[in-house]
């Protein structure tokens, strides 16, 4: 396996892509997200189209496999973007395919003119809140309860800088 991972846009030529490391992550991880493998795995081709439609995709691929997977999805003020979904595949974690993943979504989120990006975590998934805070999210202490899982959800979130001018 090589170390080299490149971090780009999902096409809508990679949806399978997409949908095979959404599934795997489903798989791999089912308590960090608030979805099942079994209700996406039933999902039709259209439900991932509409997915990418919703906001950009990014899979961070190793050659020809994809390796790691996080969403930007439009939040509550068009200042602002989730992440979610992110994952990376259990060989690939601590080799920084998270952190590059992460600049994906907050290069994108700047590019659109958001001040912010927010996420929300799992209480009990701790390495994924570490992960985050020490990249810069933190903690808003807004919780939420998951609909479907009844575990609670923190909300975290990094502010952008704004892009400064080439002198």
């Amino acid at each position: 396996m090589g170390s080299v991972v490149l971090v780009r846009r999902v096409m809508d030529s990679e949806l399978t892509a997409l949908r095979e490391a959404r599934l795997r992550a489903l798989a791999a991880d089912p308590d960090a997200f608030g979805s099942t493998l079994d209700r996406e795995r039933a999902e039709p081709m259209e439900f991932w189209r509409e997915r990418l439609a919703g906001g950009p995709w990014f899979l961070a691929w190793s050659g020809r496999a994809a390796v790691g997977v996080v969403a930007a999805v439009p939040a509550r003020t068009p200042a602002e973007y989730q992440l979610e979904a992110m994952w990376v595949a259990p060989e690939w974690r601590g080799k920084g395919v998270a952190e590059a993943l992460v600049d994906a979504v907050l290069s994108w989120s700047r590019t659109t003119g958001a001040i912010s990006v927010t996420l929300r975590v799992f209480d009990a998934n701790l390495a994924a809140r570490r992960f985050y805070e020490r990249v810069g999210f933190r903690r808003t202490g807004q919780w939420e309860p998951h609909p479907g899982k009844g575990a609670l959800r923190e909300r975290l979130r990094i502010h952008l800088p704004p892009d400064l001018p080439e002198v």
